[in-house]
């Protein structure tokens, strides 16, 4: 029955659009991870025989579906925040789909001119869907969302997060996928038992504890919950900045109070008067507040540069600054160009400045004055996989702030909490998360949330966090040990239809 849908004309277009649209079902916050197989499966016989052409458009079909619905939260920043006229937003949401369906498109197309006749078809299918999200988190700065692999954050596959990070889970995912097709064509099973095997030695792994754990502390999280339209209003200013000093002055227990992105909407040079009394209240207290705050050089040569970044308060000042922007969001490229030519491309704040890749973890002091040395990420750039697992190295815990209100009650926040509860596992780290009106978490070093604040919500959140030593595979091998699988099956199934055509 479904070899004849498959044969009517339009059928295999629709059929790679659907299965696209539903992949992102796999993910935060519903998890029905075998949607993320399912699509595959769907892809690949619709791949499968297909010229070189119609698998490039079906390729391309099955990419829009996924953006389209899946990054579909773009259209709330866009037109309920940036004031795009509607329509004109839904365009540009299918426009960025559209160019993002171009990384597995380009993927498909050279398969398909490759291993379009291959015995291993379904398997260098795979591998090369796992080259294309490779791609998509660094080419044009990347945009690392949406990956396969996140959709196995509680699956068994998730024993091998620490191991070969979300590359590694995208595969086993891939391959787990290719083996069900090859079964429901062929009755060839001698791949399935494979995955099973990768299957079951990621349950075993689940129990590995690849860091160590050294003493525990106290931290808080603060989510003021201030609604976007009035944040950064000047006369919202002393009632936010009031609203999280209320925060901390709570919680002078805490070793560490963690306050979230842009949180306090001035300059940090601005910001002296009332930093003053929190520096020394943090110290007296033997705590250390951490907030999100742009800065900026007022003299010198590098005047009116500014950046988002992060400043701690306490035993130990330091600042950190976002490496990671966000295209039309923190920077507009080609700025000369098209500046002016919507409300969207001139919201608040959105021509920062990228910080610098040599900076160091940010340090803080805990009640016994012992020194926490902590990673820090601003926002987006904790869905960067290779990134984190580079500079978390010899830190005790993650810390991440956002502010996700730009996005309302869309999947995003959802899917942005699953990503950093991704690197906490692939990190074996505690990760604590505040954001402006959620999901403001903690989650240990499985990825677990432990406790979390409901969105939409002012209040803190006040938990138990272990830090951790030690580095994962991952964070030492990084991508490598998957590329050189890549490129072994790659190699190998070429090798197998050279000796085919012979």
């Amino acid at each position: 029955m479904f070899a004849s849908i498959l044969e009517k004309k339009y059928a295999p277009h629709l059929l790679s659009l659907f299965a696209g649209a539903i992949m992102p079902l796999a993910l935060a916050p519903v998890f029905w991870w075998p949607i993320a197989i399912l699509s595959l499966v769907l892809l690949t016989a619709v791949l499968k025989g297909a010229s070189v052409k119609q698998a490039t458009l079906r390729g391309w079909l099955f990419g829009l579906g996924q953006f389209s619905t899946g990054v579909s939260w773009v259209y709330v920043s866009m037109h309920t925040h940036g004031g795009t006229p509607a329509f004109l937003a839904v365009l540009m949401v299918l426009g960025f789909a559209a160019f993002l369906a171009l990384f597995p498109t380009s993927m498909i197309y050279l398969h398909q001119k490759l291993f379009k006749d291959s015995p291993w078809f379904a398997i260098t299918l795979a591998v090369f869907w796992t080259i294309n999200e490779w791609l998509r988190s660094w080419v044009f700065t990347g945009f690392p969302w949406l990956f396969i692999g996140d959709a196995h954050l509680n699956t068994w596959l998730s024993g091998w997060a620490p191991v070969f990070g979300i590359y590694g889970l995208t595969l086993f995912s891939a391959l787990t996928s290719a083996a069900l097709f090859m079964l429901w064509k062929s009755k060839q099973f001698q791949l399935l038992l494979v995955t099973a095997g990768l299957w079951l030695t990621g349950f075993y792994l689940q129990g590995v504890e690849w860091t160590q754990a050294k003493e525990e502390i106290t931290v808080t999280a603060v989510q003021g919950n201030i609604a976007q339209e009035i944040k950064w209003l000047p006369e919202q200013r002393a009632p936010t900045i009031n609203a999280y000093t209320n925060a901390a002055n709570r919680n002078w227990d805490s070793d560490i109070i963690l306050w979230p992105e842009t949180a306090v909407t001035l300059f940090r040079d601005q910001f002296k008067p009332y930093s003053a009394g929190l520096q020394a209240d943090a110290v007296r207290h033997k705590s250390t507040v951490i907030t999100g705050i742009p800065f900026r050089y007022t003299s010198g040569p590098r005047k009116g540069e500014f950046f988002n970044s992060i400043t701690t308060y306490g035993a130990h000042q330091n600042i950190y600054s976002k490496q990671k922007l966000v295209p039309f969001g923190e920077y507009i490229p080609l700025e000369s160009t098209i500046r002016g030519l919507l409300p969207f491309f001139d919201l608040p704040m959105s021509s920062f400045s990228e910080g610098s890749d040599e900076q160091k973890l940010l340090k803080a002091s805990g009640k016994q004055d012992q020194l926490i040395l902590l990673a820090p990420y601003i926002c987006y750039e904790i869905a960067y996989s290779r990134f984190v697992a580079e500079t978390a190295r010899n830190s005790d815990m993650l810390i991440t702030i956002s502010n996700d209100a730009w996005f309302g009650g869309s999947l995003a926040p959802h899917q942005h909490m699953g990503l950093a509860q991704m690197r906490a596992l692939e990190t074996q780290r505690y990760i604590l998360r505040s954001t402006n009106t959620g999901i403001t978490a903690i989650a240990d070093h499985k990825g677990n949330i432990l406790k979390q604040i409901p969105v939409n919500e002012r209040g803190t959140l006040t938990a138990k966090a272990v830090l951790r030593s030690g580095d994962t595979p991952y964070m030492q091998w990084n991508v490598w040990p998957v590329a050189g699988f890549a490129l072994l099956i790659i190699a190998l199934a070429w090798f197998r239809q050279r000796q085919s055509a012979q």
